[in-house]
């Protein structure tokens, strides 16, 4: 990554769900959705693992 996009690529309703997912002590698997508006530029192609 560049200088200028070295930000963290979440959102903070993703950080704050999971904080609170752990504050309750839930260690179950968790279920989210995953969606991209545009891939960042050089890229052609997306890859999401880890699914069933």
């Amino acid at each position: 990554m560049n200088s200028t996009s070295d930000a963290l690529l979440t959102d903070l309703y993703e950080l704050t769900m999971a904080q609170a997912y752990l504050a309750q002590g839930m260690t179950d698997i968790a279920v989210f959705e995953f969606f991209v508006r545009k891939l960042p530029p050089q890229r052609n192609f997306l890859m999401a693992a880890g699914l069933e």
